[in-house]
């Protein structure tokens, strides 16, 4: 007898009911029934016992992983009635649309958080089987003493036609997550459907208005044995052949067929388990290269508590043009590890570099760690000084305040003063300051510098927030000029597979409270065979960015609202209006290339 695992909520149940009641003459074949709401394999006395939340995901698991190693197959019946909790009744002010988005969007959720729960390779033949169809009569419906009796007091049943339209968008949503996984659906028979496609009539389950009876377990039952018969796998099944290597039980991500070769470009997602997520509560706060801008603003854009404690007492325009709200503070393009230590020993007073104003050559004065905050510069050197004061003390709070710190690494080049070991985001003499040999050089950081430098920020940044979590990117935007007398590709290769080794080796640690997110792989990935940059193949194109951000925000956040999931804040054209703003963002770097 070969077991197979079936795995899912309430609608399990007329299955489970099925295999006690009913013979299954010439089947070799035993379904083994994971219930995920009570956490348990069900007994076949059928008693159930509820547990706490939070310990249920974990019984689950282990319920789970103790049933694999005689397990042929996995069926999926999970969730199943959103199409009934959100659409049976009728709710004044509550249109079609907005259920039917709620519908899909929470089945998407819903399938999403499962199957990553349960990854696994494709040494385990896979399926999903659809919930049952809506049932047709609204009699049938107020008659049947349920959870939805409360509701139909004060409330009428929604239309049949509009009921049907849900379950038909949650089967679309099922389908998507099937593609999405390479998980086959498996088709309910269509003796459980009546000619209009609802839930047929001697399949309906007395004084329940959303699942099946007995009977319907049954043929659905039948249906799955008949799938997997026909599956070539089944043939040649062999239990121990699941452990004659190491690679066996790897789930699908650690393939690069499954992950990548059979998947869209767009679909291609290199996040596994994040140890947390952003709440809409948390203040999250950003620094990095340019393409950490990205970031900030998709953040404010969806609604979530973008941390800023530097403010702007001018326009919106003047604010932007003067690099207020790229970032969390107005500290501008922080490239490097050391240059991120030296803002926040110079914010908390560790270090004040003996050089702190430069002279441009218009005559007015620029901050030589931020020098193009100022476009037209400042008129004079204390008013500067105070700017300098307001800044460092807005930094001083964002340290503080912050439960996320997002940072992009950008790059290992830098010049550095000979004088204090003072670093700047751009050589001396480009946007202000005098470039003289005996007072600067050029450094190109190793991993082992890197790797110390951010050892010493989060050391400190755990001194001032010990609550502080950090998600650190590598910025996938090449090098636009390098000093090393080497080809710039070259160059660009060298920084960033430093900076992603020094990156993943801070956050292989978990007393560093550290995720790394994989920006540089979506962006360059051979998956993306290129389309992600623009035609000077540095720039990152709008689907690239977006690839990343869609990534970023389905991964390492929380949705608000998840059972009702709202429309997006801003239209489609709004956003690649906001790609091509950020597109255009100040980067200091390109100051480097030559015309």
């Amino acid at each position: 007898m070969k077991n197979i695992l079936i795995i899912g909520n309430s609608h399990i149940g007329p299955l489970f009911k099925a295999w006690r009641l009913y013979d299954f003459e010439g089947i070799d074949l035993k379904p083994v029934f994971l219930d995920l709401t009570y956490g348990k394999i069900l007994p076949l006395d059928g008693s159930r016992t509820r547990i706490e939340n939070k310990i249920l995901k974990k019984q689950i698991i282990n319920e789970f992983k103790e049933n694999l190693p005689n397990t042929l197959s996995i069926i999926y019946c999970i969730h199943g009635n959103e199409h009934n909790i959100m659409g049976l009744v009728d709710i004044p002010g509550i249109t079609d649309a907005d259920i039917s988005l709620s519908v899909y969007n929470t089945a998407i959720n819903s399938y999403s958080d499962w199957l990553k729960l349960f990854e696994l390779g494709k040494t385990f033949p896979q399926y999903i089987v659809f919930p049952p169809p809506p049932v047709e009569s609204s009699q049938w419906i107020i008659d049947s003493k349920s959870q939805f009796s409360e509701k139909l007091l004060t409330s009428s049943v929604k239309n049949a036609q509009s009921r049907l339209n849900f379950y038909n968008i949650q089967c679309s949503a099922i389908k998507k997550i099937a593609h999405q996984h390479l998980i086959q659906c498996i088709d309910l028979p269509k003796e459980v459907i009546s000619q209009n496609g609802f839930l047929a009539e001697d399949c309906l389950k007395e004084g329940d208005p959303t699942h099946g009876n007995a009977l319907y377990g049954k043929r659905v039952l039948n249906r799955i044995f008949e799938t997997i018969i026909t599956n070539p796998e089944y043939v040649n099944f062999d239990v121990n052949q699941r452990k004659t290597h190491p690679y066996s039980h790897l789930p699908d991500h650690a393939f690069w067929k499954q992950s990548i070769s059979n998947r869209e470009a767009g679909d291609v997602d290199p996040v596994t388990s994040p140890p947390f997520k952003i709440s809409q509560k948390d203040k999250v706060a950003t620094a990095g290269s340019c393409f950490a801008q990205h970031i900030s603003k998709r953040l404010r854009s969806n609604g979530f508590n973008f941390l800023i404690t530097e403010q702007a007492e001018t326009t919106e325009e003047s604010a932007s043009r003067r690099g207020f709200y790229d970032f969390s503070a107005r500290y501008g393009n922080v490239y490097t590890a050391r240059q991120l230590l030296q803002l926040f020993e110079r914010a908390f007073c560790y270090f004040r570099p003996l050089e702190h104003i430069w002279r441009r050559s218009d005559g007015n004065f620029c901050d030589p760690f931020r020098p193009r905050i100022e476009p037209d510069g400042f008129a004079s050197e204390e008013e500067l000084m105070k700017d300098v004061r307001q800044h460092l003390a807005a930094v001083r709070r964002m340290f503080k305040q912050l439960d996320v710190f997002v940072f992009t690494l950008g790059l290992t080049e830098c010049w550095m003063s000979r004088l204090d070991g003072a670093v700047y985001p751009v050589a001396p003499g480009v946007a202000g300051g005098i470039y003289d040999e005996s007072k600067y050089a050029f450094v190109n950081f190793g991993v082992e510098e890197v790797l110390a430098d951010m050892r010493s920020f989060l050391n400190k940044l755990h001194l001032v927030n010990r609550k502080a979590k950090v998600i650190l990117t590598v910025s996938p935007v090449p090098l636009a000029a390098t000093r090393e007398d080497s080809h710039v590709l070259v160059a660009t290769t060298y920084s960033k597979s430093v900076l992603r080794v020094a990156a993943d080796e801070l956050a292989r640690h978990p007393s560093n409270k550290v995720y790394y997110f994989p920006s540089y792989e979506i962006i360059t990935g051979a998956h993306a065979n290129g389309a992600y940059f623009g035609p000077d193949r540095r720039s990152v194109t709008e689907s690239g960015v977006d690839h990343v951000m869609r990534i970023f925000m389905s991964r390492l956040t929380t949705q608000m609202d998840k059972e009702e999931p709202k429309e997006p804040t801003h239209s489609q054209d709004s956003v690649f209006a906001e790609l091509q703003a950020i597109a255009d963002a100040i980067c200091d770097e390109e100051l480097y290339a030559r015309q």
